[in-house]
């Protein structure tokens, strides 16, 4: 059975996963290794001078061999941009859609790519047949005007040849990139949700993204330095404490039940003992929850209003009652809030919605900060099957 190897790019941890697909659509994991490493942040590495020794460390932890083999590399949301393209094709007359006819389709992106980035993938918000019917798998499906609402991912350049540098210099036969957001959208999010449109908000230690998943693509796309080091930060600085000490207490906290003026959390510096208020820790972490990550999210939603208000007023849009709706289902992915007991419940009540928790079906690694390397196995496994579109689609 053929491996399939990724590494991820987390802001905070630099993850090194091997897989071989399962009976049951599933991966069965041969070689891991997780390690922390500076990350990044606003788009930028923090310390791109040391990138190659991680890179190499949490390959050589694995215990892979790796030469001559092809690795599969999760973009990280901050190094990547979506543009959307509308676009209208004439078969002539009506005819059954194939995959060749769709590969067209995909072909036409031509000229859309922001300057210094590279193109990872296309692929369609939904396909619109004879202005009629709205689908996201045309193919068997008769028509002769076949509408395409794309979604294209670009790959900033500076990170692909970083990476690409560092990765062939250590061994690697060939280098693939798989925008990360992307992969979870798709590949972890069912499609009935899809087809309607979902929310994906991925907040991992240093980065968060809002993504909008509708159809096969990402229909918008917004990121914030934000995650569970700032939470951890903004804690040590109001307690009057290290980052380590603020770190070691978050294994105690719990964000989703009342906390009495009797409950305490406990930690240590040297070999003293001290306790601070559970219910003044609680609240000052709801507090940053509301104000950074609740407000950016409702923030987002306000711009996806405003932009389908637009084009209903261009007549381009063709969901008529929005893209978030009551229907809507949103899911929250990522090791940031998941490192705390309770932070996605809060989150969702702040939100007023319900919020699924988005991971991998492998069973021992559905954790959410482990969401985006098996997304990312699963299009290394959907590539691998040789289809013409699946190979546009991926990149």
């Amino acid at each position: 059975m053929k491996d399939f190897a990724v590494l991820d790019f987390g802001s905070g941890k630099l993850s090194f996963i091997v897989g071989v697909n399962s009976v049951d659509n599933s991966f069965v994991v041969k070689n891991y290794a997780s390690i922390e490493y500076p990350g990044y942040y606003g788009g930028e590495w923090v310390s791109e001078d040391t990138l190659s020794d991680y890179v190499g460390e949490v390959v050589s932890q694995s215990g892979y061999d790796f030469r001559q083999k092809t690795l599969f590399v999760s973009v990280p949301s901050e190094f990547t941009q979506v543009r959307i393209s509308g676009m209208v094709s004439d078969l002539g007359k009506r005819k059954s859609i194939n995959s060749s006819i769709l590969t067209q389709i995909h072909d036409r992106a031509e000229g859309i790519a922001p300057s210094g980035y590279t193109a990872l993938c296309s692929s369609a918000l939904e396909y619109v047949l004879d202005g009629e019917i709205s689908t996201i798998n045309p193919i068997g499906q008769y028509a002769q005007h076949i509408y395409a609402n794309m979604s294209y991912v670009f790959g900033k350049d500076e990170f692909i040849n970083t990476v690409y540098s560092i990765l062939t210099n250590l061994g690697f036969k060939e280098v693939k990139f798989v925008d990360g957001i992307w992969a979870e959208g798709g590949q972890l999010i069912d499609e009935r949700a899809r087809v309607n449109g979902a929310v994906l908000i991925d907040v991992g230690y240093a980065s968060t993204t809002f993504a909008l998943i509708k159809g096969d693509g990402v229909k918008y796309k917004k990121d914030k330095s934000f995650g569970s080091g700032f939470l951890i930060d903004g804690l040590a600085t109001a307690m009057g404490v290290e980052y380590e000490t603020a770190q070691s207490m978050f294994s105690q906290i719990t964000l989703n039940i009342e906390s009495d003026d009797k409950s305490v959390y406990r930690y240590e510096i040297g070999s003293r003992r001290y306790e601070c208020k559970a219910k003044d820790v609680n609240s000052f972490l709801h507090n940053k929850i509301l104000t950074e990550l609740v407000d950016f999210v409702n923030g987002c939603m306000s711009e996806i209003k405003a932009q389908d208000e637009e084009s209903a007023m261009n007549g381009t849009l063709f969901d008529k009652v929005g893209s978030i709706n009551l229907m809507t289902e949103f899911y929250l992915t990522g090791g940031g809030l998941s490192s705390i007991r309770g932070a996605g419940q809060f989150f969702a009540r702040a939100l007023g919605r319900e919020v699924g928790i988005l991971t991998g079906s492998t069973a021992g690694w559905d954790k959410p900060y482990q969401a985006s390397a098996f997304a990312t196995m699963e299009v290394a496994e959907k590539m691998n099957r040789k289809n013409s579109l699946l190979e546009k689609l991926f990149g």
